[in-house]
């Protein structure tokens, strides 16, 4: 949630759309500037600030738009492209240099060198710059330095009052350490004037969720997708509500579209599994549960819903027996589910000790519900 120096000629060999607009830079900030028009025409707008930078090199407000775009999609490549070339054009742009820093800020070579950069931005040149006090901010929240990420999220506010982005910073800091009234106080003061924010009502829907409001919590969630229809935070957490209330058709779609973006998520995968067993197709989601667990092999709950499947659904007796010990192994004494998948796991013996009896017949695995 986060403004390259192509000729003309190179831009139509690259396949970049020719817009016909007298300016098209403010046409494309007129897109993104109304969260309606951004939803259904952000690749249009993306087109804008192409064409806006391909009629002026010079125009570093076009590259910086044309990256932060980029960089939503997912094109970091592109992204960094676009914002060295804002900041070539115009080395006063401290966003642009700013999100440069922010994308080495996730490589731990690059590391403390991009944090170095938006630290010497802050305290150097500008204190209040917003783009690399959120990127600041994020990185706070990933080391879990909750007071540090609200300093500088406070400080964002107080050079752009009106910053989405570090309104959402400090819910989180609050959200994390279980502030749950502070968050969500922080997210719907927001909304007030962002009344389109998918990033906040997705939060406050997590707001909900853990003051046991479900049905609030599906309004807040469908909301965000409802203004950003490629958020897949919410399409996710919606699903996964869905999910707990048995709903499997709904959420297995939705675990559909993220992973058509998304396919090595194996949180997903394995959130689609559970899915498919609920919709008594035990082979798929055995089928999953293996593919999430050869995406991610240390995840203990990946053997904890094998067990479940293979225990309850399949009677497949030996691998549920492989499924709880290699779950217990990963966990410790004091895990909620630890003495669970113990008397699991006795159950299943004492079911195998019968099956393995002369002329002793499995019964055969209950019908779907």
């Amino acid at each position: 949630m986060r403004k390259l120096l192509i000729s003309v000629v190179l831009g139509a060999m690259l396949g970049i759309p020719t817009i016909a607009s007298a300016d098209p830079f403010q046409d494309g900030m007129k897109i993104v500037q109304d969260p309606a028009q951004f939803a259904a025409k952000a690749g249009e707008a993306e087109s804008l600030f192409k064409a806006a930078a391909a009629k002026d090199a010079k125009n570093d407000n076009a590259w910086y738009n044309l990256g932060v775009l980029q960089l939503r999609r997912g094109d970091k490549a592109a992204a960094r492209d676009s914002f060295q070339r804002a900041f070539s054009a115009n080395p006063k742009n401290l966003a642009a240099k700013a999100e440069l820093a922010g994308l080495d800020l996730a490589n731990p070579g690059t590391e403390a060198a991009a944090f170095a950069t938006l630290t010497a931005i802050v305290e150097s040149e500008d204190r209040f710059q917003a783009e690399a006090r959120n990127l600041l901010a994020g990185y706070e929240l990933k080391r879990k330095n909750w007071e540090a990420a609200i300093k500088h999220g406070r400080n964002a506010l107080l050079g752009d009052k009106d910053n989405i982005n570090a309104f959402l910073n400090i819910a989180i800091a609050y959200f994390n350490q279980k502030q749950y009234d502070q968050a969500g106080l922080v997210a719907s003061s927001a909304l007030e004037s962002h009344p389109e924010a998918a990033a906040l009502h997705n939060l406050m829907g997590l707001v909900y969720l853990s003051q046991d409001n479900s049905r609030q919590a599906t309004q807040e969630f469908s909301k965000a997708l409802e203004d950003d229809p490629q958020f897949d935070d919410a399409r996710i957490n919606l699903a996964a509500l869905e999910l707990a209330y048995g709903n499997f058709d709904s959420a297995l779609k939705r675990f559909d579209e993220v992973l058509k973006k998304q396919p090595d998520n194996a949180d997903i995968v394995l959130s689609r599994a559970v899915a498919m067993r609920g919709l008594g197709k035990f082979d798929e989601a055995e089928k999953g549960y293996n593919q999430a667990k050869s995406l991610q092999p240390g995840n203990p709950e990946i053997d904890y819903n094998l067990c479940i499947l293979h225990q309850q659904y399949t009677q497949k007796m030996d691998l549920a027996k492989t499924a709880c010990e290699a779950y217990v192994a990963r966990i410790d004494n004091k895990n909620p589910k630890y003495a669970e998948v113990q008397k699991r796991l006795k159950s299943i013996e004492a079911v195998m000790k019968v099956m393995n009896r002369p002329g002793v017949t499995p019964t055969p695995p209950p019908a779907p519900k």
